[in-house]
């Protein structure tokens, strides 16, 4: 089953009151993480705090939310500082 969802895109991404504490809201897609078999994960990251989560396409759903330029900006600093 491919994944749905792109690396960069913005989503919305639903709570889980009773599994975790995760919070809803924008995130952004960091990842798209390999699988066989079971449900289809990525690594998002919330716009709202700073975790990474491992979360199913399930819970995820297309946003009309961007990312602001500042932000953007951060974003693309922290890739090249990791990068090396």
């Amino acid at each position: 089953m491919p994944h749905i969802y792109t690396v960069g895109q913005i989503l919305e991404l639903r709570s889980a009151p009773r599994h975790s504490n995760r919070p809803s809201g924008p995130c952004e897609v960091l990842s798209c993480l390999p699988h066989d078999k079971g449900p289809v994960l990525y690594r998002v990251q919330s716009l709202n705090e700073r975790n990474e989560r491992v979360v199913e396409e399930v819970d995820l759903t297309p946003s009309t939310a961007t990312k602001s330029a500042a932000e953007m900006a951060e974003s693309r600093f922290s890739i090249a500082v990791n990068r090396r």
